[in-house]
């Protein structure tokens, strides 16, 4: 627990000394964060890094260069892709072994997609994979299948869309134009439909999965400065 005293201490230091100080201090944080990046990024990718746990970094940019670096290194992912409720608990388990702690991790865990689910099955095919890429730049593509998948022939519907050769179109549509959204809206209104627009909370890529870890982590964060003792 770092205390009041110890900033009084370092601010009464000689000034003919200080900033040579300082800076050695600044070559040392700058090394320890490159070190931090590098150990967190093998633990990771390895799952055994010895003294990792006592230097991981605490700065997210960090842990989401490794979490990027992890998910890069997985067979046939590209960037953008669907994520996996199975890949979130192994790499929230290897955060863990590498001394980052991640409030209810359960819980987020479950906000993926199972392996057995029907999005992963269909965009895990090569039809699919495909498919996924030409959707990858749109952040509300897989959200809008999601929804699409739970209404009556909505599946078959989606695998029409996987097959043709323009699917991609219609979903780019529902999910980034105005009329498409006033239509995803409107399905909710008939009877057996749902409103594609409705977020559905669920972790579909990298990029919402580190959202979602960055905000726990920065409660956390909150949480602790909060308890610690300034006298």
């Amino acid at each position: 627990m770092i205390r009041f005293q110890t900033f009084k201490a370092i601010n009464q230091e000689d000034s003919a000394t200080t900033e040579p100080v300082r800076a050695s201090v600044g070559r040392k944080s700058s090394s320890y964060a490159s070190l931090g990046l590098v150990l967190l990024a093998a633990m990771l990718l390895t799952g055994s890094v010895h003294g990792a746990q006592q230097s991981t970094p605490r700065d997210f940019s960090t842990i989401s260069r490794a979490i990027d670096t992890w998910f890069e290194n997985q067979p046939e992912y590209q960037p953008g892709d669907l994520i996996t409720r199975a890949q979130i608990e192994t790499v929230l388990k290897k955060l863990a072994a590498a001394g980052v702690r991640v409030p209810d991790a359960q819980a987020i865990s479950q906000l993926g997609l199972a392996n057995d689910s029907y999005l992963v099955r269909e965009l895990t095919t090569p039809a699919g994979r495909r498919f996924m890429h030409k959707l990858s730049h749109d952040p509300g593509a897989y959200s809008h299948l999601d929804r699409l998948s739970e209404i009556p022939r909505g599946q078959k519907t989606i695998n029409d869309l996987i097959r043709e050769k323009d699917g991609d179109k219609l979903i780019d549509y529902l999910s980034t134009t105005k009329g498409g959204q006033k239509m995803g809206s409107m399905m909710g209104s008939v009877s057996g439909g749902v409103d594609l627009n409705k977020p559905t909370g669920r972790i579909y890529t990298v990029d919402d999965f580190e959202a979602v870890l960055k905000t726990a982590l920065a409660k956390t964060a909150s949480s602790e400065s909060q308890t610690t003792d300034i006298k």
